[in-house]
């Protein structure tokens, strides 16, 4: 819908012939931004010995006012034959666009420049426009440039962003890379001391082991060696019972000296040296087991075999196997500090 209509108001003081003349039309969307008057030049003639100079004004959503308009000709200013002001108000333009044909006439001049300009001051600021198309072609040229350079300056603001986010990103990836390089090394470096340590660990383990089965060779080594001689000597005189009975008594005798309790007591002695007072340790953590109990223990723990173990302690052998079952079961049920420990050494 486009509704154009005369100004119902006079315009000035105009005489019985009217030389400023101004219509408006009321548009059907918003054209210009808010607050924004666009001034734009539409003819210049001489006419009955006057200068009559035609243009729009299109403005958007509020009300304006037009104190005065000049007219650059030559370098001279010049002012409409009439006074002329405007005050553009009232509910059927508020809040629309509106477009304003304005024709106002100047003292006659004859002669044109490329430098004449059309100059509205308004309560928006001044408003100008040249009123010769070589002008107008410099105009378009200027804002075509100052476009440009404001796209240029927009484009280079853009650019000097992106290459300072890229190089925050980069120094950011840098700065992590080189965090995660010393994570990485501190971490590698830690675990090869903890595998040095227990390689140490396991070295220094292997010689206790070795220096404990030294030592219980030498406590338990020659007397086994008899032992073992004087079994197969037993085995060897089929022929002779009062001999075989001799040979019994021996046996018999040496290992009553290998469960007796200096040589236990020295056994364990040797066990608590060599692996870190484990025997010390169940007696003072797990004070319910009894005597034989540690003395099982003590065997175990000194690395003899099963029948080595119902030798010295006089049990049978699947008596063996039942005894260390339920002293496992009662170490883990004890809640002893190193009941763990105490059981992995069984």
């Amino acid at each position: 819908m486009v509704v154009t209509a005369a100004l119902s108001a006079v315009i000035g003081t105009l005489s019985a012939g009217a030389t400023n003349i101004v219509t408006y039309t009321l548009l059907d969307s918003v054209t210009t931004t808010a607050d924004e008057l666009i001034m734009t030049f539409r003819r210049i003639c001489n006419e009955n010995d006057r200068t009559n100079i035609l243009f729009d004004l299109t403005s958007s959503n509020s009300s304006f006012t037009i104190y005065k308009v000049e007219w650059t000709n030559g370098g001279v200013l010049n002012e409409p034959l009439e006074p002329f002001s405007l005050i553009a108000q009232g509910d059927e333009i508020e809040g629309k666009s509106s477009r304003w044909h304005i024709s106002l006439d100047f003292p006659f001049s004859n002669a044109f420049h490329e430098e004449d300009v059309l100059l509205l001051t308004t309560d928006r600021g001044v408003i100008y426009c040249p009123t010769s198309r070589a002008g107008q072609l410099q105009r378009t040229i200027d804002l075509l440039r100052y476009d440009y350079e404001k796209e240029l300056d927009s484009t280079k603001r853009s650019s000097r962003n992106a290459w300072a986010i890229l190089g925050i990103v980069v120094c950011m990836a840098v700065v992590a890379g080189v965090i995660v390089g010393i994570v990485v090394r501190r971490r590698f470096v830690r675990k090869r001391k903890e595998i040095e340590e227990l390689s140490l660990l396991v070295v220094e383990r292997s010689d206790r082991n070795r220096e404990l089965q030294a030592k219980i060779d030498a406590l338990y080594g020659s007397r086994l060696d008899t032992l073992n001689m004087l079994c197969n000597e037993y085995f060897e005189k089929n022929e002779s019972d009062r001999v075989k009975l001799s040979l019994y008594n021996e046996v018999e005798k040496h290992i009553l000296a290998l469960r007796d309790s200096k040589s236990v007591t020295q056994l364990e002695d040797i066990v608590n040296t060599y692996l870190d007072g484990i025997v010390l340790k169940v007696r003072e953590q797990i004070p319910s087991l009894s005597a034989g109990d540690i003395k099982f223990l003590t065997y175990l723990y000194a690395g003899f075999s099963p029948r080595a173990v119902c030798i010295f302690t006089d049990i049978k052998i699947k008596n063996f196997y039942n005894r260390r079952s339920r002293l496992k079961e009662r170490m883990l049920d004890s809640g002893a500090p190193d009941r763990l420990l105490f059981v992995s050494k069984m």
